[in-house]
């Protein structure tokens, strides 16, 4: 097997050349897709999707002489009972996130124009932005996942332990999020403690897939449900929209519920109760 800055020298060729062919074929094909539904459908998020699965294919099955098993993408990491459970940890995170803010005022609810006072339009506009965002955090958690959690994890592990893998690939995670809008030292920090724990979900159960599992209950949860920033992201909040109220340091503020020590203090019982989970 080739050392671990020639693999990953090799994966991001296979990645860049993925995303030129890919990208050549999907884009026209979301634009069109665009034109009948008659708003954007962005294509991005595919793009990286596809492209993240086709290098990894070319990675283990030419570069490394792996499996999917050895990156945690087998048969079993994809049962029903693993993925649930990283889904449970992903939700009932947020959740707690959002109740502590609730009771120390730090979130209120507001009601929106589009769809308030009729019932039928307005479960209509939520429907549709539900649908769109699942579309777009769904593919884009996963492409997250495979990446980060995937095939970085498994040259991280190969070179220096769990440990190293574990760490690396979350400061790693935390560092592409610098790009976005409003990112700052305590948003990174708290991405960082975010993939600590899709990390930790990971290693304890051997599963890309909960841990893929848990990033989207976490993040379709923000956006179509509690109707909040996600990464600093704006999305559609029809009927209904949560504000983060000051101090943003506790709350978020315009990045998001998981910018603030509140979500820290959740993330850190999440982390404290995985790593004591026995695998």
């Amino acid at each position: 097997m080739l050392r671990a800055p020639w693999r990953l020298l090799s994966f991001g060729v296979c990645l860049i050349l993925a995303q030129g062919i890919l990208g050549a074929i999907l884009v026209p094909a979301f634009a069109a897709l665009s034109r009948v539904v008659g708003e954007p459908v962005p294509a991005y998020p595919w793009v990286l999707l596809t492209s993240v699965f086709a290098a990894m294919v070319v990675a283990l099955r030419f570069v490394d002489d792996a499996t999917w098993s050895s990156a945690a993408l087998g048969r079993a990491s994809w049962e029903l009972r693993t993925v649930s459970r990283g889904f449970l940890v992903g939700t009932g995170a947020i959740i707690g996130t959002a109740l502590l803010l609730l009771a120390t005022r730090s979130l209120h609810v507001e009601s929106m124009a589009v769809g308030f006072g009729d019932s039928t339009s307005g479960v209509r506009a939520w429907n549709g932005a539900t649908l769109r965002i699942v579309l777009l955090l769904a593919p884009a958690a996963l492409w997250e996942e495979l990446f980060f959690r995937g095939y970085l994890w498994n040259v991280a592990s190969s070179a220096g332990g769990a440990r190293v893998a574990l760490w690396s690939t979350s400061v790693a995670f935390g560092a592409v999020h610098l790009t976005n809008p409003g990112a700052n030292m305590r948003t990174t920090a708290l991405v960082v403690l975010a993939g600590l724990c899709l990390g930790t979900i990971r290693e304890r159960l051997h599963s890309v897939p909960a841990a893929w599992s848990a990033h989207v209950g976490w993040n379709v949860v923000m956006a179509a449900v509690l109707h909040v920033p996600v990464s600093g992201l704006p999305f559609a909040t029809p009927v209904y929209r949560s504000v983060l109220a000051a101090p943003e340091w506790w709350s978020g503020g315009a990045w998001g519920p998981e910018g603030g020590i509140a979500a820290a203090v959740v993330l850190g019982g999440a982390l404290l109760f995985f790593t004591q989970l026995r695998s």
